[in-house]
């Protein structure tokens, strides 16, 4: 199991916590994050499903959506029903304001909210599901994007393939720099649209296509424990450096790809787990709050936002929503999350330990 990739999992969404109380917002760390998800959603679906779709079946894509949506969903459900007070609150839906309620929060629970540009929908309820109807697109794409990957043996021509998905990024990158901020349009279609932000799922799955084959091969260079303390270090600070770089950049630019190719780099090493970083991020509790990011992700912003009318003092309240957030988390996925992911793909509850596998949660944003 990639422990490691789990654990980075909460550090991720620990980005994104600290982007939504305001720290060190200069550096889009809550961007990072919700870049960082995305590539590894599809690296991780890859890394599973890649056998299972050699052929596609109706059977097997199937069981597919449903294994995804009763990881999603009921967490998602969830959440939109906590969200409602805050949304009453400064909505008062009342005569055909209740319409639109009605009907936003039908486009909400619908999971198709990232596809109207309007930051009024698709922000609405808790502004981090927006991500969740990003992930829903990936899932409906993913039987055939690695079924069409493994039918044109795109491993047999990596570097053509890395050099395709280079020039995408390479254009969005550009496009990105020449963003408009105020074009409301074009920044929904640049950074929400699930079309759009598909192009990060992609390169995880072709990522994880790739890393199946080199893990699989004996190579002296990929059992060189040596080498992979040095190349963990590398991902590490290719991190901090293009973070650092960031603040000189316009948001729009971070916003868009900026981050995929650093973490393009770390997922892919710290994958095999061999050098020294990967494996103190083994360990046990780091793995665990790694597989309760996903409540985590989805319940910390409506905490802070309710800790809002507590009056209490900056710091003191994101250290209290910080604390909040873990332990909600915590409950939800012993006694909720797992439970009804359980429940709808097995038809049954089964009471056990936390797992510690990584699972291919949503995020993030």
């Amino acid at each position: 199991m990639l422990h490691s990739l789990t654990s980075f999992r909460f550090v991720a969404a620990m980005m994104v916590f600290l982007y939504h109380v305001n720290l060190f917002k200069q550096f889009e760390l809550g961007t990072a994050g919700v870049q960082f998800f995305f590539v590894l959603s599809g690296f991780i679906l890859a890394y599973n499903y890649r056998s299972k779709f050699s052929q596609l079946t109706l059977n097997q894509t199937k069981k597919f959506y449903l294994a995804r949506f009763a990881k999603i969903y009921p967490v998602h459900v969830l959440t939109f029903v906590i969200s409602i007070p805050l949304v009453v609150m400064y909505f008062h839906p009342n005569g055909l304001y209740a319409v639109k309620f009605a009907v936003m929060s039908a486009i909400n629970l619908m999971l198709i909210h990232s596809f109207i540009p309007s930051q009024a929908t698709y922000f609405n309820f808790n502004g981090v599901s927006w991500t969740l109807s990003v992930e829903s697109v990936f899932y409906l794409t993913f039987p055939f994007i690695i079924w069409l990957f493994t039918k044109f043996r795109v491993t047999r021509h990596v570097l053509k393939s890395l050099i395709v998905l280079f020039a995408a990024w390479l254009i969005m990158f550009l496009l990105n720099m020449n963003l408009d901020a105020d074009n409301n349009l074009w920044v929904w279609m640049l950074h929400i649209f699930p079309i759009t932000r598909l192009f990060e799922f992609m390169t995880g799955v072709l990522l994880g296509i790739i890393f199946i084959e080199q893990s699989t091969n004996k190579l002296k260079l990929i059992n060189n424990t040596k080498l992979f303390h040095w190349l963990e270090l590398l991902s590490l600070l290719s991190f901090v450096i293009s973070l650092v770089l960031s603040k000189q950049m316009s948001p729009a630019i971070v916003r868009g790809v900026y981050f995929v190719p650093v973490w393009c780099f770390l997922i892919y090493v710290f994958a095999f787990q061999k050098g020294v970083f990967s494996k103190a991020l083994s360990n046990k509790w780091l793995v665990y709050l790694g597989e309760i990011s996903f409540s985590f992700y989805m319940i910390h912003q409506l905490v802070i936002r309710y800790s809002e009318f507590t009056g209490i003092a900056p710091v003191s309240r994101y250290v209290l929503c910080f604390i909040v957030s873990l332990v909600l988390s915590a409950l939800m996925f012993q006694y909720y999350e797992e439970p009804l992911r359980k429940k709808i793909r097995f038809g049954l509850f089964k009471t056990s330990k936390p797992s510690v596998q990584l699972s291919n949660s949503a995020m993030i944003k």
